[in-house]
Parts: C-alpha cells; sequence; structure tokens
C-alpha cells in the first residue's frame, strides 16, 4: 500500500447550529484517484475546504504527510467549482496560468525564467498553448476549465483537489478532462467532487459517498441500490466504456 498523503480523522463540521460534516474518516494514499459524491448540501465543497485548511473542524484532525493541514498548502492545487470574473476583464489565458505561482511572499507578480518556463509546460500538457495570448473572456467553457486546471497545476504539486470541473460543458469536454486527469494521477494524488458517479467511476480507483457521513467503496463495489440510499431517490446505473 502506498503512502497515506491525507488522513482525515474523525472530522465534524458545522455552520453554526446546522450539522454539516459528521464522524469524517478517510484515508487517501499516494497517486489515487478518488471521487467524492452526494446530492446537493451534502458537504462535498466543505470538506474540500477542510482539507485546503481553508475552514477549521469542529471535532477531528486532518493530516498531510503527517502534518496538520494549514502547515502543507503549497503541495495542493486547487480549481473550484465556481470562477466569478468580468468577462470584459483584461487578462489572458498565460496571465491568468501564471497566477498559480502567486504567493503571499510574492512580489509585484514578477516571475523567474524557471516559472514562466513551468507555466508554458502546464499549458502544454492542457493542450492550451496555442491560445496563450487569448483575452479569459473569450474561451468556451471547457476552454476555461482546461486553463483553470493549467494554473492549478503551475506549481507541481503532489495534490490535485476539483470541485465539480466539468459541471459546465459537454459530455465530449468532460471525457477529455478526466482522460487527462486519469493520466495526471499516475504521478499525484486527484481528488474530484462530482455529481455524476456512472461517469466517473470509469476513471477513479474509490469513489467517496458523502452525505453527513461518508461511506467509501470500490468502483467495482457501487450498486444502484447505493446510490438511491445516498441520494435518497430511485436512480439508473449506466456502463460507460472509455
Amino acid at each position: 500500500m502506498s503512502n497515506i498523503v491525507i488522513d482525515i480523522d474523525n472530522v465534524s463540521f458545522n455552520y453554526g447550529m446546522i450539522p454539516v460534516l459528521k464522524d469524517i474518516s478517510l484515508k487517501i494514499h499516494e497517486d489515487e484517484f478518488i471521487g467524492i459524491i452526494g446530492p446537493n448540501g451534502s458537504g462535498k465543497s466543505t470538506l474540500l475546504k477542510l482539507i485546503l485548511g481553508l475552514l477549521k473542524p469542529d471535532k477531528g484532525v486532518i493530516k498531510k504527510y503527517n502534518q496538520k493541514c494549514q502547515h502543507k498548502r503549497h503541495h495542493i492545487g486547487y480549481v473550484p467549482q465556481h470562477v466569478n470574473f468580468a468577462r470584459d476583464f483584461p487578462v489572458t489565458v498565460e496571465e491568468v496560468v501564471m497566477m498559480g505561482h502567486i504567493t503571499t511572499s510574492s512580489l509585484f507578480f514578477k516571475f523567474n525564467k524557471d516559472e514562466v518556463s513551468s507555466a508554458m509546460r502546464a499549458m502544454q500538457t492542457l493542450e492550451i498553448e496555442d491560445i496563450a495570448k487569448r483575452q479569459i473572456g473569450s474561451l468556451s467553457g471547457g476552454q476555461l476549465q482546461r486553463v483553470l486546471i493549467a494554473r492549478a497545476l503551475v506549481c507541481q504539486p503532489n495534490i490535485l483537489i476539483l470541485d465539480e470541473p466539468t459541471s459546465n460543458v459537454d459530455v465530449r469536454v468532460e471525457e477529455d478532462i478526466f482522460a487527462l486527469l486519469k493520466n495526471f494521477s499516475e504521478h499525484m494524488t486527484i481528488i474530484v467532487v462530482s455529481h455524476d458517479i456512472a461517469f466517473i467511476s470509469g476513471y477513479v480507483d474509490r469513489v467517496a459517498c458523502l452525505n453527513l457521513t461518508m461511506v467509501c467503496h470500490d468502483t467495482e463495489s457501487i450498486s444502484g441500490k447505493m446510490i438511491e440510499e445516498l441520494y435518497g431517490t430511485p436512480v439508473k446505473m449506466i456502463h460507460h466504456h472509455h
């Protein structure tokens, strides 16, 4: 078994008096590709924010590389669910990708040669180098998602976290993005929140079913009955070939 890179131990979290997560425990291993699913309001995005150190558990501990989470943020690349920006804001694809290098110690947004080179490699990996000079507001949904993933990859993270990365793209773009993520998972840990269990089960190693509490399954053991219990409504399981 590979090394544990994220250890979530008996974590609970409330928004005021409203419980969101209760007694969550999960060990995520090096180079594992894990999907987190659950209905709206089940705590998926909250769990990601706890892993990132943006929120603090009310109970329990989250460790990364055997350290408490707030000390290891630089190991993580993050692609948020919603990115709000003015469509006419004058910023290019290349400039957005370079923003992945910005930290609290960055000086006047200036970048060295190595940082510029890593941004170019990230754009090449995501196949967006040909649109590097285009304004971000002119991109399609699929192109924008590739840009955001490149921004997250530019500092070469050990862990990549994505919150609904394909929620606003068509099926073909979704397939392309998850194929890329599957390749990335050969050399980094990937955690992805998704609403489409039937789709992601063709790519991920395990699925964590979250709805206040959590149960984790190997993808082969996922059944329609499990998903009905999670979502509280009948569902059809569709097998995808990739």
